[in-house]
Formats: structure tokens, sequence, C-alpha cells
């Protein structure tokens, strides 16, 4: 099933964003992803093509943030589904839309405390010989390198 899922902010959540962490109206994430658009039509914070037949987001579930430097660290961000939408598309593809189902999440802004770290991973599978073909040498260098010292 090939979906769609648009996360918005609900209504006054933008200028709760903005009031939080203190950006002003032309700096703000969203302004500048939607440079030259109407600032009271800019409610959008992601969008999502998944076919990945994953469930939608739920109540309570949160968006995640990268580290641009360092892509493989993430953390919830301020961002909380509220309200989920569901629509489904009567005529079937290749004639009907580009997707089976479009998802609206419509989001809160309900910051973290100062202490959440960059502490979650991607989700990766776990690497094995068969990662290397085979090759037991190959694999048994690498896990030699991903070793980390410990903090005394």
């Amino acid at each position: 099933m090939r979906r769609l899922i648009t996360f918005k902010a609900e209504a006054g959540e933008i200028r709760k964003y903005q009031q939080v962490v203190g950006a002003d109206r032309g700096s703000c994430f969203y302004r500048i992803a939607n440079v030259g658009s109407v600032p009271s039509l800019i409610k959008t914070i992601a969008e999502h093509h998944c076919s990945s037949g994953k469930p939608v987001p739920e109540l309570g579930d949160r968006l995640t943030e990268t580290i641009p430097e360092n892509r493989d660290s993430f953390r919830d961000s301020g961002w909380e589904v509220i309200r989920v939408e569901r629509y489904t598309s009567e005529i079937a593809p290749p004639r009907g839309n580009e997707f089976d189902e479009i998802c609206i999440c419509y989001c809160a802004y309900k910051p973290l405390s100062n202490g959440d770290q960059w502490t979650k991973q991607s989700h990766r599978l776990p690497t094995s010989i068969d990662s290397f073909g085979g090759d037991g040498d190959a694999y048994d260098q690498w896990m030699k390198s991903q070793k980390q010292s410990a903090i005394a």
C-alpha cells in the first residue's frame, strides 16, 4: 500500500513553537523550508511517502530529528501527534491517485526536557560474517575497528 503521510501543526502550534524556541517569524524552520509562501498557510512540518506496510502514526507518536553531521543519531522532537485523519482513494491505480491512502497527522508542540540527548541510533540490521560475503578475516578486522575505549 502506498501512503502519503503528512504531519501538520494544529492551529496555534507554530506560534507556540516560535515562542518556546525564541524564533522570529522569518527565521523559523517552516519559513526557511517554504520561502515565499504565505506564512498563515504554512503548517506542514514533515511529509513522508511510505510503501513499507508499517502502521500509520498513532496518537502520542513523535517526529524525530537528526544531527546533520551524524545521521545515525537522532532523538524525538517536540512535535507530538494528537489527531490522525485517513483518506483512501476510491479509484484504484493506475488510473486513480498515486497513493492508496493519505494520512494527515495533526501535531502539537510539546517540548522535551533539555536533558534529552542524541542517544538513539538508526535501526540497522546487525553486522555478521554474511555482511562480508563469508570472509571471516574481513569481519574480524571490522569488529576490531568498532571497539570503543572504556572511559574511566
